[in-house]
């Protein structure tokens, strides 16, 4: 019986991921029905598998459960993941039986593997799109567009470094106590630190900044300890990334007629600021190009009005991403993963 329910639930958990990716593909959406149905037949699932047959396993499906659940909030509210990708993240957490959890080290802690799998995923597929643009001709590195971007990213990667600094001193102080991390999560941190420093311009604050390689050099004197880490790998990943984000955003747009401008698109910030000026009363701010700034239809409709009174055919908008198929392909390959080792 646990077997079959373990096979019902992986009949579901295709299902889910095809139903999803469909509709991601078609139509850029992930529907809440879909999802509320789904949710239910898990949890009746759920409650027979934990219940009678997998008790032992409960409490690692629980713990692994409330780390994708505070991970995904997390991407929620800094605007990096749609609510429809976060529920759907969640309802295949559900699904996925926790005697498959892939064991690393010495914890099967690791669910969340699938899920920054998935955002892997998502970035070569915007690397691989932004490369193909550029050879293609459709896109273009101009010397000025790097001479622009070229300031930015020496700042990011300065700032990266002394961030990366202080998860040095908070590893050696660990080490110290007998709590050692794995390399490979220091490496995630490295890539976490990244990301967030070429997303938050508050993070490249010259005043924050300082404070926090002021707070490296005094824990570093206090620890005996070289303040800056010396191992590189960590700085050629951040390295790695920023250059990726440089390509990226070569192909980060896309041009829509005003006609096809919908509910739930992100316009360019340069679109955005075209508007500010305007007496068209409706009209969206100034964009920060996240899902924060999803046009409403309220906004889609002045956009319209002010088009039409100055002649405006197209504007740039932020391409979406179908991440529903990143995320079933993230659960995929953690499962595939298991399988093998």
């Amino acid at each position: 019986m646990m077997k079959s329910l373990e096979l019902l639930s992986g009949i579901l958990f295709l299902l889910l991921g095809m139903m999803t990716s469909f509709s991601d593909l078609k139509e850029g959406r992930i529907y809440n029905r879909t999802l509320l149905i789904f949710t239910g037949l898990s949890a009746v699932i759920d409650l027979i598998y934990y219940g009678y047959y997998a008790r032992d396993l409960f409490l690692l499906f629980l713990i692994n459960f409330i780390m994708l659940a505070v991970i995904s909030l997390v991407l929620f509210y800094s605007h990096s993941f749609a609510g429809g990708d976060c529920k759907l993240v969640l309802v295949m957490g559900l699904l996925y039986p926790a005697d498959y959890y892939l064991v690393y080290g010495n914890t099967a802690v690791t669910i969340f593997f699938a899920l920054g799998i998935a955002i892997l995923y998502g970035y070569a597929y915007l690397l691989l799109a932004s490369v193909y643009g550029l050879l293609s001709k459709k896109n273009q590195m101009t010397k000025e567009y790097v001479k622009n971007y070229l300031f930015s990213f020496l700042k990011s990667f300065v700032s990266a470094t002394v961030y990366i600094s202080g998860v040095h001193l908070l590893i050696v102080t660990l080490a110290e106590r007998g709590i050692y991390i794995n390399s490979w999560i220091v490496r995630l941190i490295c890539i976490g630190l990244a990301w967030l420093i070429g997303k938050y311009d508050f993070l490249r604050k010259m005043y924050v900044v300082l404070l926090v390689l002021a707070i490296d050099l005094i824990g570093g004197v206090i620890l005996g300890t070289i303040t800056f880490s010396v191992n590189p790998e960590n700085y050629i990943l951040v390295l790695a990334l920023l250059l990726c984000q440089m390509t990226i955003r070569t192909s980060l747009y896309e041009e829509v007629q005003i006609t096809d401008i919908k509910k739930g698109m992100i316009l360019s910030m340069g679109a955005s600021l075209l508007m500010q000026r305007s007496r068209v009363r409706g009209l969206p701010g100034i964009s920060s190009e996240d899902l924060k700034s999803r046009l409403t239809e309220e906004e889609t409709e002045s956009i319209k009005r002010w088009a039409k009174s100055k002649k405006i055919e197209s504007l740039l908008i932020v391409k979406k991403i179908p991440f529903a198929v990143f995320i079933f392909l993230g659960f995929i390959s953690y499962f595939l993963i298991w399988s093998v080792v």
